[in-house]
């Protein structure tokens, strides 16, 4: 089974991450398909939305996708028939945590609400709006799928005490652990390719990541990137494992440690105040 939080900008369909940006000035997306090494855009958005890319029509592919905060409204370009959907979820101040919330391989609508630490998604497998209280203030959303169900479980990341805290979508149980620091960036993801999201953070300070992989339970140091570097992991290689990378705003470079063969890659791609697409969801 294909964990698609692995390539959430996976927009030619391959199963490698793609190279991305959105820029807010002008709403315009700009890609590298990994397939064929051509760049592409498309302009859709406009400066002042949150960038939601996933796949809603289950089609394998990477939907271009935003989130509107002044309307509270996503609207989402289906690669499968190029048509425009919208849907309104959401209030002023809301994250949103797109993700696949019912296990039907399609990306569902869904927000995490600082005020009330209260998840609300639309399962896209019944049209139903499900809610779930869970987290604090303070805390940020970190949704994957922890215990390797194909179902995105809700998980917070307390910045204060270093916690993570998760729902099992496969039992309901709750689990909790500690990595990390006060100033750390979650980044959870398959970086031993066991299925299974492991506890990741990239700590700015140090330049250096760590994680506690699932299939061992050890945790692992990698010094990668620098202060002011934007972590964007995912599978760039095609291999079922997340890679360590980041987005380097100053030069509008992206540096990838494949997980394949160790090789480091370099890419200019963007500028300062573009956001990458492949960005920790909820950040």
């Amino acid at each position: 089974m294909i964990r698609r939080d692995k390539h959430t900008a996976n927009f030619d369909g391959d199963r490698k991450t793609d190279i991305a940006i959105f820029r807010p000035s002008t709403g315009t997306w700009y890609i590298i398909d990994s397939s064929t090494g051509k760049s592409t855009s498309q302009a859709y958005g406009a400066n002042g939305d949150l960038i939601v890319p996933g796949d809603y029509d289950g089609d394998g592919k990477t939907d271009y996708a935003v989130w509107r905060p002044s309307n509270q409204t996503w609207y989402v370009l289906l690669s499968s028939t190029g048509k425009h959907t919208s849907q309104q979820l959401g209030a002023s101040g809301d994250i949103p945590v797109p993700g696949d919330y019912d296990g039907d391989g399609k990306t569902d609508y869904a927000v995490w609400r600082p005020s009330n630490a209260t998840w609300y998604a639309i399962l896209s497998s019944t049209g139903k709006t499900v809610t779930q209280a869970y987290g604090a203030t303070g805390d940020i959303p970190v949704p994957a799928d922890y215990d390797g169900d194909g179902v995105t479980d809700y998980a917070v990341f307390r910045p204060s005490t270093a916690m993570w805290y998760v729902i099992l979508s496969s039992t309901g149980n709750h689990v909790s652990q500690q990595l990390g620091a006060n100033g750390d960036v979650p980044v959870p993801g398959d970086y031993d390719g066991d299925t299974k999201a492991d506890y990741t953070v990239f700590r700015p300070s140090n330049g250096t990541w760590y994680t506690i992989q699932s299939s061992s339970g050890k945790t692992v140091s990698t010094p990668f990137g620098s202060n002011g570097d934007i972590p964007v992991a995912k599978d760039y290689d095609g291999d079922d494992k997340t890679d360590i990378a980041v987005f380097r705003p100053s030069s509008g470079t992206w540096y990838i440690l494949q997980s394949s063969n160790g090789t480091e890659t370099k890419t200019n791609w963007g500028v300062s105040t573009d956001v990458p697409v492949n960005r920790p969801t909820g950040q």
